[in-house]
């Protein structure tokens, strides 16, 4: 009888070193600490099993033939070089998407909720919203666009897209909303989000009266009526998702958004703007600055 107990139990080892063999899952963090242990923490735990993982401040990932995917948290991890037949999660890096030419499959997680649930939230807190400029610079944000027009037609929202060539086109390119669009939206875009383009953003904004919406609590923090984003936490479990798709050969979409979002509001901005907030948006705000 013991035998036979020890039988099984080898066998059921057996088993699972297989399936961990056939779907061997590592990370690489760009820093093993702060908001990049924090998404990858909730990675691990939506994944439902240990993942290991490398943090590029302690040096070049090493990755064994039998590794089948990447997840990445962060830009330097997402680019990265990794071998040709590995597939790449890739999460907290604006700006930048992996092409299917250096990996098995690329999938981008986003840095905010889907566009119905962003573009519905904005909608909610200016309710006469019917034109929008959304300003980006990267190359790499052109896939987003179809998608986020498509979404403000069915709203009833015009979405103009405003790609700069140089950060110091933003002055000008804001003069041309006035009297064109209802607000503004930035993209979560390296090469826009200073704290010389956010003080551009804020002053011009509250000046004329053309409400600056953001993707992340620092812009809100910085001059923004609102920003519609994510927590890590959400990016994580989403990158967990997309993980478990590629390990079950799944099809998935090339971008995947968290479920949730993180609504942050500013009173200050609001009150520049001349909007004011519905107490329903205010309960649902996770942040509430000054």
């Amino acid at each position: 009888m013991k035998r036979r107990i020890l039988n099984t139990f080898i066998l059921f080892l057996a088993a699972q070193t297989c399936v961990w063999a056939a779907d061997k899952t590592v990370a690489v963090l760009t820093r093993g600490s702060g908001a990049y242990l924090e998404a990858f923490s909730a990675f691990q735990a939506a994944y439902g099993r240990n993942v290991k993982y490398y943090s590029l401040n302690e040096g070049k990932p090493e990755l064994d033939k039998n590794t089948k995917i990447v997840v990445t948290f962060g830009g330097k991890a997402a680019d990265q070089s990794y071998p040709r037949g590995v597939s790449h999660v890739h999460c907290m890096a604006p700006g930048i998407f992996i092409s299917d030419s250096r990996t098995e499959t690329s999938i981008k997680v986003s840095l905010f909720p889907d566009f119905p649930v962003s573009l519905q939230l904005l909608k909610r807190i200016q309710p006469d919203l019917k034109r929008l400029a959304i300003l980006w610079m990267v190359p790499e944000t052109s896939p987003i666009v179809p998608g986020v027009k498509a979404e403000g037609a069915r709203l009833g929202i015009q979405i103009t897209t405003v790609r700069l060539k140089v950060p110091d086109d933003l002055p000008e390119a804001l003069r041309n909303t006035i009297g064109t669009q209802d607000a503004v939206w930035l993209a979560p875009d390296p090469l826009i989000v200073t704290h010389e383009s956010l003080r551009i953003l804020r002053d011009f904004s509250w000046g004329n009266k053309i409400p600056f919406y953001g993707s992340t609590n620092s812009m809100t923090r910085e001059g923004a009526v609102a920003s519609v984003g994510a927590s890590f936490a959400e990016m994580g479990k989403a990158a967990a998702a997309a993980a478990k798709a590629l390990s079950e050969q799944r099809e998935s979409p090339k971008i995947v958004f968290p479920a949730n979002a993180e609504l942050s509001l500013s009173a200050t901005a609001a009150e520049k703007c001349g909007i004011k907030f519905s107490k329903d948006m205010l309960e649902e705000a996770g942040y509430l600055y000054p």
